[in-house]
Formats: C-alpha cells, structure tokens, sequence
C-alpha cells in the first residue's frame, strides 16, 4: 500500500469522476486501485474538465502523463492511468512502463457548457476561470451575536488593518464573496479586481469565504464545520459564477497550500452539477 502526495489528486480526480477510490488520504489501497483500474477500463461516468484535471496532476506527478495536464480526457490520459494501475501507484521512474497497446474505446473529453460569457480582473483583463473555497480559521463560535454585515466587517478589518495592528495591511478584503452562516452570500472585493486568496492563484480566480460554526482543527467533512445553509448557498454561488464566466477549475485552499482551509477536500462532483453528461 504505497503513499504519495500524487494519489489524493488521482483519489480526488476519480471520486469526481465517478468512482468510490475510499478515503482521500492518500494511500494506494484496495478500493483506490479498484476505482482507478475501472476508471481506465471503462472512462468517466459525467464530469467538469477540472476533475479529469486533477487526475491529469496526479498521472503527472508520478511520471506516467510526460504532455501538460489540460483537463482533457484522451486515450494518453486513459494509458497513463492504466499504467499507473498497473505499477500499484509507483512513480513512472521506479516502475518499467509496458509497450503502448491497441487502444479500446473511451469517452470524449468532457468539459463545462461554453455559454460565452467572461468575467475579468485587473487592467490586463484576465478571464476568470477559477473557483476557490475558504474556510476563516476563526474559532466556531466567532461568528455567534454578530449580522451578517459586521461578519464581513470584521472579515475586512483582518486584511485592511496595519500589520502593527494584527491586520494584513491590504487594500480591501482578500475574498471576492462571503457566505454566512444563515446561508446569506455578501460581497467581498468586487470581481473586477484581483483577490488575494491563494498565492499564486489569484489573478483569473474567484475565491470563496465560507464562515464556519465549528473550530477547524482537521480534514474532515464539509457538514462537520459548516451548517447545511452555508453549503447550499456555497454550491449556488459557484453556479451563480459559472454561469458569468467559464470555471474550469474548483478547489480548496489547501490543494495550493499547506493549510487546513477550507477544513475538508474539494470533490467538484459533490459541489456542481455543471457536468456534461
């Protein structure tokens, strides 16, 4: 049962896809070499093309997919997930590939519904097309006694207040909406400006706050943190976007940093139904 960072991204990829790999923890076990083995043999059963994404990152981290990542579903996407299955999850470098083979059938690339609206950032006018959620590493009971508006406030008042005071010093608040705990979503920074969520994925993204209700203190499940109006609303704002612009990525803030926000892993599957089918 190998470990490697590279198996939540293909755990995660196949969950969205439509396969059960088990726990994202990323173990190479039973169930993940089962799911992952089918997903090869029989192609995704309906998703958005940041599932086949993620996948792609895994495949690439091990070795096993040399092109760049693109959300496409191809025959080398399927080889380089049969191979990976093949190896038990072992990096393409510690494992000998086998000969390309004749190729069996596989669906098309599955990608969002082109609707040919664009939402962009910044003077240079980038598109937005990513989704990004947050958690905001506040005790559970921050938000108790305060309206939505002074949630946000306060939220505001953590980025815009000097350094010397505790704050970020930043011009406005970091996240571009703001979901609160009744389920009410509120403005952050407007979208026609560059958020400051994620390093180095800020510029073409939409970056989400979720306030929890419970204290994040590890990778749980989303229902564990947050109440079922917050996730509701969370699931319509990302559809509410993605009807204003092409997303062809959603996922949390801790797949691009070592942090526990949003408190749980981003399955796209469980979020949107944007999929083509």
């Amino acid at each position: 049962m190998p470990h490697h960072p590279a198996h939540r991204l293909l755990q995660l990829g196949a969950r969205s896809l439509g396969f059960d790999p088990g726990p994202i923890d990323g173990w190479w076990g039973p169930k993940t070499d089962t799911a992952l083995t089918a997903l090869a043999t029989s192609g995704p059963l309906k998703s958005s093309g940041w599932a086949v994404l993620t996948l792609e990152r895994g495949l690439h981290d091990l070795g096993w997919l040399p092109s760049t990542p693109d959300g496409s579903w191809t025959a080398a996407t399927r080889i380089a997930l049969q191979r990976a299955a093949d190896a038990d999850g072992a990096a393409a470098a510690a494992y000998s590939a086998r000969p390309d083979e004749i190729l069996t059938p596989y669906k098309p690339a599955l990608r969002p519904v082109d609707h040919g609206n664009v939402l962009r950032q910044g003077s240079a006018g980038t598109v937005i097309t990513g989704f990004c959620l947050h958690c905001a590493a506040v005790p559970g009971s921050w938000a108790v006694g305060k309206t939505n508006e002074e949630i946000v406030a306060a939220v505001r008042r953590m980025h815009t207040d000097p350094k010397s005071q505790g704050g970020r010093g930043w011009s406005d608040i970091g996240y571009t909406s703001v979901g609160c705990p009744d389920g009410e979503v509120l403005d952050g920074r407007p979208s026609s400006r560059i958020p400051a969520g994620a390093i180095g994925y800020n510029a073409g993204w939409w970056h989400h706050l979720m306030i929890e209700v419970r204290t994040i203190n590890r990778t749980r499940r989303p229902e564990d943190y947050f109440t079922a109006e917050t996730l509701a609303a969370g699931k319509a704002q990302i559809a509410a976007v993605a009807a204003r612009t092409p997303i062809k990525r959603l996922m949390g803030h801790n797949e691009v940093a070592a942090k526990l926000c949003p408190g749980f892993d981003v399955v796209d599957r469980e979020w949107t139904d944007l999929a083509v089918a």
